[in-house]
């Protein structure tokens, strides 16, 4: 399918596609073994966030394919995954995009919470699509937690990092003081990027100490494909410690936040299929996440496949070039 320059073809992944769910890292589940698995159901992205390390949203460069995947079909996955991991599984509905961008979110954190197995679910957001009635649904499907990514105070700073002028920043404060007061846990999770929003990481602090909510606060990372802010240089590990542990004693507020925090344990992970270095043979079923790649199946797992002209339906041979966390990435021989 030719696909103009500013057009994203979007991917619809039923069961009847024959494209699974494990093995993709834009959509479907990923387990990283521990008893917190992802579910990501879209990776449409409603904003272009300057610092996205994904890349994600209406203007990418890199990523000119989106996925949606059918509610039935992802809580029907989920919900093996779950049996396969265990009682106290949790579940983290995150995308490579924006999650409330999939218009099945209710139905899927209903389904998700009926699936014996799960005893906790959260999400990520922008908040950007949210609504006192979302929040509502949502409480009452039984969503446990959401984290807000939150990164200034100042409406201006606000348009700018989201990189869109719909940014409505006095919405997603009320609408965060409604979630503080609702069943539903709340964390504000910025990402502190050093000479642009330093002063602004203070204000979310006393946001959080009002609210009595958590707050996360994350490092900037760069990665090959995302994007970057030239005034923004990355940080050590130590330097943005440091600097968080003077937040700490500022404002007398425990920021670092370990896993044991939330409960979370390793647990057994879902067997990896394909091995690294190994050569098999993959039936083309859909583009690809990146541009230039092509997705295809093999063991009842999605295989990326770098640089790859083949057409949906062809059966081509390729030599495994990452496995890690059952997410396959290839190239072909």
């Amino acid at each position: 399918m030719y696909i103009a320059e500013d057009m994203v073809e979007i991917v619809r992944v039923t069961k009847s596609s024959g494209i699974p769910l494990i093995g993709c890292i834009a959509f479907g589940v990923i387990d990283r073994g521990t008893n917190l698995i992802q579910v990501r159901a879209t990776s449409v992205c409603n904003m272009n966030c300057l610092f996205c390390s994904t890349d994600a949203g209406p203007f990418s460069k890199f990523h000119k394919t989106n996925f949606v995947v059918d509610v039935d079909y992802l809580i029907e996955e989920t919900k093996k995954v779950a049996e396969y991991k265990g009682e106290n599984t949790k579940v983290f509905i995150d995308s490579v995009g924006e999650p409330t961008t999939y218009q099945d979110f209710i139905t899927l954190v209903e389904g998700l919470s009926s699936i014996s197995q799960i005893s906790e679910i959260s999400m990520i957001t922008n908040a950007t699509l949210l609504s006192k009635e979302f929040i509502n649904q949502l409480e009452k499907a039984g969503l446990s937690q959401i984290n807000v990514s939150l990164h200034t105070l100042n409406e201006e700073l606000g348009k700018s990092l989201f990189g869109s002028n719909n940014y409505n920043l006095k919405k997603i404060l009320t609408l965060l003081d409604y979630i503080s007061k609702s069943k539903i846990k709340l964390i504000i999770t910025p990402v502190f990027l050093p000479n642009i929003n330093d002063t602004d990481i203070e204000d979310i602090l006393k946001l959080s100490i009002k609210l009595d909510c958590e707050i996360g606060i994350q490092k900037y990372e760069v990665y090959p494909f995302s994007r970057k802010i030239n005034k923004v240089h990355k940080q050590t590990y130590w330097k943005f410690y440091d600097k968080v542990k003077d937040w700490e004693k500022d404002y007398s507020k425990r920021l670092r936040i370990k896993k044991e925090d939330f409960s979370i344990i390793n647990t057994k992970r879902l067997p990896c299929t394909l091995k690294k270095g190994e050569r098999v043979s993959l039936l083309i079923k859909s583009p690809g996440w990146f541009n230039g790649q092509m997705i295809g199946v093999a063991k009842n797992r999605c295989v990326s496949v770098n640089n790859c002209r083949a057409k949906i339906n062809d059966r081509i041979n390729v030599k495994i070039i990452e496995n890690k966390n059952n997410i396959y990435v290839s190239t072909t021989i």
